[in-house]
């Protein structure tokens, strides 16, 4: 017989209050009286986009299967035309998502990972700020064309290693700190420095294309953001060196680690295969008006030459379970309930009524302001996907508003939602927040 669940346990209760204060949300929306300006279908939009992160961020329902309630729920509360929802959900970027999930996997079947962590933990020569120093470049390196999460995951048990073998004690002394909050730091800067360093980047770029009909290449985004992550990065390992000084001057367990890289030998032939393919598929991304495929298209026809009989980097059999269906499922639903914001007036109404002295403002301190509220609302919505869906389209009405370029402001807003690391709420930070430094 099945054991119902107890309402002692913590989890069932946070998931059945998520699911209770949706529903209430949502019933609680569609009694308010229509503000003037907006309809009932924005209205319904409105609501159904808060139902939906409240759900999400309460983990009340398995995660795909949120996702899909929601995009199906446009259709029947109409929000949205179910072909239209159905439509905004199977978008590029959720390919674009799949081939740099396959892309990774590919990464860490070859080998290379343990290779660069020990190259680049050995070229620190037991200095400890060096050694931060270079995780972190490597780290943000890395996370501009591979996903954050794998990136910080990689580089955590070398730097676990080498904290326990200098006795750094979770919660005592400056060094485990700055080790571990330097490595998601620079993941989080590194991955807006290219579309492919994060999901949601291309979401922003094609949220940008659908509600205001301005396209951003994959050159065009990583002019601006490499410069800024090569920049920023060393300004992060700077201010966490200030904050948290090392109490070590030298490190043990070097030899360690050099015996073990010397282990590894040359490049074996998966090494060199990944290396090579992986050019090809940058070489694809930064050249798509020579081509003329899309970056998605492009992304996912690179993707499959690391499954090529031969080559065999990834074997689906094996890798499947690695891929994050559940952060597919989240871009195109979010995306779904994002442009169903913008085309039922509510993202209109949204940038009327709470943003409209904005666009009276200096473009300088309209960027700030919007990276400032992105970062702010990441505190209470610490899942980037739909931050995205919830703010772009206001944003998007804004620069209209201004009579400016909205990529002017959906940049700044793409760059500022990755940015949010005040608190740990962000699954890249957790990966080195759980344990305890």
């Amino acid at each position: 017989m099945m054991k119902l669940p107890s309402f002692n346990n913590p989890l069932f209760r946070r998931q059945a209050a998520g699911c209770l204060l949706a529903l209430l949300v949502y019933c609680a929306a569609l009694l308010l009286p229509t503000p003037e300006g907006l309809g009932l279908a924005g209205k319904k939009a409105l609501a159904l986009m808060i139902s939906a992160i409240i759900i999400w961020v309460s983990d009340a329902l398995p995660l795909a299967m949120s996702c899909t309630l929601f995009l199906f729920l446009q259709g029947v509360l109409g929000t949205a035309p179910m072909d239209d929802a159905l439509r905004n959900f199977a978008i590029p970027p959720v390919f674009f998502c799949f081939a740099m999930f396959c892309i990774v996997v590919a990464f860490q079947n070859s080998g290379l990972t343990r290779r660069i962590v020990l190259w680049t933990s050995m070229k620190s020569k037991g200095r400890p700020g060096r050694l931060l120093f270079l995780l972190m470049m490597m780290s943000g390196a890395l996370s501009t064309i591979l996903a954050d999460v794998p990136v910080v995951a990689m580089m955590f048990p070398v730097a676990l290693f080498l904290l326990e073998q200098n006795g750094c004690v979770p919660g005592k002394g400056s060094f485990g700190k700055a080790v571990m909050l330097g490595l998601p730091l620079a993941c989080l800067i590194g991955g807006v420095g290219t579309p492919a360093g994060s999901g949601t980047n291309i979401l922003t770029m094609n949220m940008l294309s659908s509600t205001a009909g301005v396209q951003i290449s994959f050159f065009q985004w990583s002019a601006i953001g490499l410069p800024m992550a090569l920049l920023l990065i060393p300004v992060a390992w700077w201010a966490v060196m200030k904050i948290y000084p090392p109490e070590l001057t030298e490190l043990a367990g070097m030899d360690e680690l050099c015996a073990d890289y010397e282990c590894l030998g040359p490049l074996g032939r998966q090494e060199k295969l990944y290396i090579v393919l992986l050019a090809v598929n940058l070489t694809l991304w930064c050249t798509t008006g020579l081509h003329g495929l899309s970056l998605p298209a492009a992304a996912v026809l690179g993707s499959m030459l690391f499954a090529l009989p031969g080559v065999s980097l990834i074997s689906w059999e094996q890798d499947r379970h690695k891929i994050g269906w559940d952060i597919l499922f989240l871009v195109g639903s979010a995306n779904s309930l994002g442009v169903s914001l913008w085309q039922s007036g509510a993202a209109t109404w949204i940038a009327d009524t709470f943003l409209s002295g904005m666009s009276s403002l200096p473009l300088v301190a309209v960027i700030a302001l919007v990276s400032l509220f992105t970062i702010l609302i990441h505190l209470v919505i610490p899942v980037n996907t739909p931050i995205v869906g919830v703010i772009l389209p206001p944003v998007a009405a804004i620069a209209s508003a201004m009579g400016i370029n909205p990529a002017l402001l959906a940049l700044p807003l793409g760059f500022s939602v990755s940015a949010a690391v005040l608190l740990p709420l962000d699954s890249v930070s957790l990966v080195t927040y759980q344990a305890g430094y």
